[in-house]
């Protein structure tokens, strides 16, 4: 669990790096290759550094064929709204089955005990046809009870063991088929994870394109850059967007104390109080969990630094920890109310 702990406080005047700025290639690499800070990078770090010394030594004809126009943007997004439906229809697919599987086991578990209590009753009537002295007419000479009456009960016994038998069987085959249909949908189950998991891996395949694509104007209906648009709702994806905690707010025209992304569509805060209030301790597991979520994901999407309770992470800092910030004096400027995100 991430600490609280403010002792450590920093005022942080400088942790606000400048805004990349469009250099050349190579001095752009330069730069960034002797001290890679982004996590996950380091394979990065090795092909390009091997990719600046084929570029010093090709000849410039050779070195002019190699760059190529990377996807349209709105071909990656319609790949990665196409691949999000197949996602989600996967997901309901998987409710569907787990249902299924529920309902078949709770079927089972029910006809198991309607078994059990059948086999006790056929128990108590060997037991009762043993010990009662009822079940051989032959010997009803030898019991005090009228002898009609012995063999009458004798009947009866028999009778109940015989229906209970069947009963029995009857249950037994019901059980099977529960227990078959609840084995079907844990197969179904299988696969259908299975392709999730394939999904997935292609959703991220296209998202990644989409946060590395040199195109990243504001816009759209939240009036953010591609980048964010696809960070904030991969959020909502996994955490929800918590309508009555605040939901969720990107651009605005001020970007508050010092921060200044959300002016440039690079930023979004997910509330856990609508009120600016302290959030109840679910709604701040719910914070640490987005956190770490975005900390993990911050090489996939582009990430580049987190606020939450006083406290941030940054890439360009080389963060692989919180460190504390100073008091700007209330609970929604230090971040309490809401985990704050920024983009490159």
């Amino acid at each position: 669990m991430q600490s609280d702990d403010l002792s450590r406080v920093d005022d942080f005047a400088d942790f606000w790096a400048p805004d990349p700025t469009d250099r050349a290639w190579g001095d752009t690499l330069s730069r960034m290759l002797p001290a890679i800070v982004r996590p996950g990078r380091a394979r990065a770090a090795v092909l390009a550094a091997g990719l600046v010394g084929t570029f010093l030594v090709l000849p410039q004809a050779a070195v002019a064929a190699v760059p190529m126009d990377p996807e349209s943007m709105s071909s990656l997004r319609e790949r990665a709204d196409g691949l999000s439906e197949d996602y989600n229809g996967e997901l309901r697919d998987m409710e569907g089955v787990i249902e299924e599987a529920e309902r078949a086991e709770t079927r089972a578990e029910g006809t198991r005990a309607d078994v059990d209590e059948a086999r006790e009753q056929v128990r108590a009537l060997a037991v009762a046809t043993y010990t009662g002295g009822g079940i051989d007419p032959s010997m009803s000479l030898f019991v005090e009870a009228e002898p009609d009456a012995v063999i009458d009960r004798a009947v009866v016994i028999d009778y109940l063991a015989t229906s209970n038998q069947d009963k029995i069987d009857q249950l037994d085959q019901a059980l099977t088929r529960d227990e078959t249909a609840r084995e079907a949908a844990e197969e179904r189950l299988a696969e259908v994870e299975a392709d999730l998991e394939e999904l997935e891996e292609r959703r991220t395949e296209v998202d990644r394109l989409i946060a590395d694509h040199p195109e990243q104007p504001m816009g759209g209906q939240y009036n953010i850059t591609p980048r964010t648009e696809l960070m904030r709702q991969r959020v909502i994806d996994e955490f929800g967007e918590a309508r009555n905690a605040g939901g969720v707010g990107c651009y605005r025209a001020v970007g508050g104390w010092v921060v200044g992304e959300h002016p440039l569509g690079r930023a979004c805060d997910f509330m856990l109080d609508p009120n600016g209030g302290m959030p109840s301790q679910e709604q701040v597991d719910r914070g640490w969990a987005i956190s770490e979520w975005a900390m993990e994901h911050a090489d996939d999407y582009g990430i580049m630094y987190i606020i939450y309770r006083q406290q941030i992470w940054d890439v360009r800092r080389g963060d692989t920890d919180w460190r504390a910030m100073s008091d700007r004096g209330n609970l929604t400027e230090n971040h309490f109310d809401h985990v704050h995100i920024s983009m490159f």
